[in-house]
């Protein structure tokens, strides 16, 4: 499911970014994204919303077919779980 963001407003009139899952501050880069003017929020919504920005605490999605990759594979292993090399020919 993709991660909803909202912006909220603080006491002083500035605007804070938060996760609408779990409620807490969107973190960029280490900082959160708060005290912003509500143009600033609404920017960095619609950037979360189109990929241009990914939120520190968002946590990464397993890609089960990467997995899947190396369950079907039925040619041999070397030991460093490395896949044999490919010819990258074509026979015309």
């Amino acid at each position: 499911m993709p991660t909803t963001y909202d912006k909220r407003q603080d006491p002083d009139g500035l605007w804070e970014v938060y996760d609408g899952d779990s409620e807490e501050a969107v973190m960029i880069d280490g900082l959160p994204l708060s005290g912003l003017d509500e143009s600033e929020a609404d920017e960095a919504i619609a950037r979360l919303n189109r990929g241009e920005l990914t939120s520190d605490n968002v946590p990464r999605q397993p890609n089960p077919g990467g997995l899947r990759l190396l369950m079907d594979f039925d040619g041999p292993m070397s030991p460093d779980l490395t896949f044999p090399s490919v010819s990258n020919s074509r026979a015309d």
